[in-house]
């Protein structure tokens, strides 16, 4: 049995080891405080492993005696605040667009959570003010009182639910053709020339192009005004869709207006019926509307 030395200062058994050969260490127990709360906390450790959601076991998580996730929380959370504001949903759901206008608390809640809709939904592409995003590339500003389907509360609601080009069946669509390429309509001088004359109905001007030569293009039979009309103020109940072209208001940009004739351009918006509820399309319509584009 090895010998054990005991500290002759102290009187406490040492471990052994020493430094410089005289400074020794005492092996010295732990307090019995010290233990009792280490002890204390492996157990309760153990039991949170148990209760909560802690290992995982080969493919699959061990959901642990509560089954609690953070998900589940968030769930509750959402499902209590639908169910706090589901009156308020469904008595704007049964409004007609009269009843919303003319009820001032209706109106504001609508705005509300209309805001709340376009947050989620529709910032990607109009922006966090509905002022359109990435100027010139086709995402509309929704404040400009530029609508191509018209700016009334009747028709914003109409274009969210049904879209714009997308697969609804009664989806608005109206394509701008390319006049351009091998098999266009136009020469790459006619081209210029149209988009020189269509760029001074706003005040603005190509250089090099002949507006002259240009208008007679634009009022051929077949030609330009077929949609946007004579005077280029855009689509008319027989032919909507189609852009004003004297408002200095550029979809995709005023420096793009040769390539949008070349070229042709096909905006798409999807069609939110099956994503929102009714009440959440008649909202996000009424916030919009508010924002002062609405007509």
């Amino acid at each position: 049995m090895a010998h054990k030395e005991i500290d002759h200062i102290t009187g406490t058994e040492t471990t052994g080891h020493a430094w410089d050969g005289d400074l020794k260490e005492l092996n010295t127990p732990l307090p019995k405080w010290w233990l009792t709360i280490f002890w204390i906390t492996v157990v309760w450790a153990l039991g949170y492993m148990a209760y909560y959601p802690s290992w995982v076991i080969g493919d699959k998580n061990y959901e642990g005696y509560s089954k609690w996730t953070a998900r589940g929380d968030v769930n509750k959370a959402l499902e209590s605040a639908r169910a706090k504001l589901a009156p308020s949903f469904a008595k704007l759901q049964s409004a007609s667009l009269a009843e919303i206008r003319n009820d001032a608390d209706l109106s504001r809640f609508a705005t509300k959570a209309g805001k709340a809709v376009f947050g989620d939904n529709c910032v990607a592409c109009h922006g966090t003010g509905a002022n359109g995003v990435f100027n010139g590339s086709g995402y509309p500003s929704l404040v400009d009182k530029d609508w191509l389907w018209g700016g009334r509360l009747e028709d914003i609601i109409e274009t969210v639910r049904v879209g714009v080009h997308s697969e609804h069946d009664d989806t608005r669509s109206n394509t701008m053709v390319a006049f351009g390429g091998e098999d266009g309509q136009l020469s790459t001088e006619q081209i210029k020339n149209v988009a020189g004359y269509v760029l001074s109905l706003s005040g603005n001007k190509l250089e090099g192009a002949d507006i002259n030569k240009g208008k007679a293009v634009y009022l051929e039979d077949g030609g330009c005004n077929a949609c946007h009309g004579d005077e280029g103020k855009g689509g008319t109940a027989d032919i909507p869709g189609a852009p004003n072209l004297t408002d200095n208001i550029w979809l995709f940009g005023k420096d793009n207006v040769v390539q949008t004739i070349t070229s042709g351009r096909h905006g798409v918006m999807p069609s939110w019926e099956k994503r929102l509820t009714p009440a959440q399309i008649k909202a996000v319509a009424v916030y919009v509307h508010s924002r002062g584009g609405g007509q």
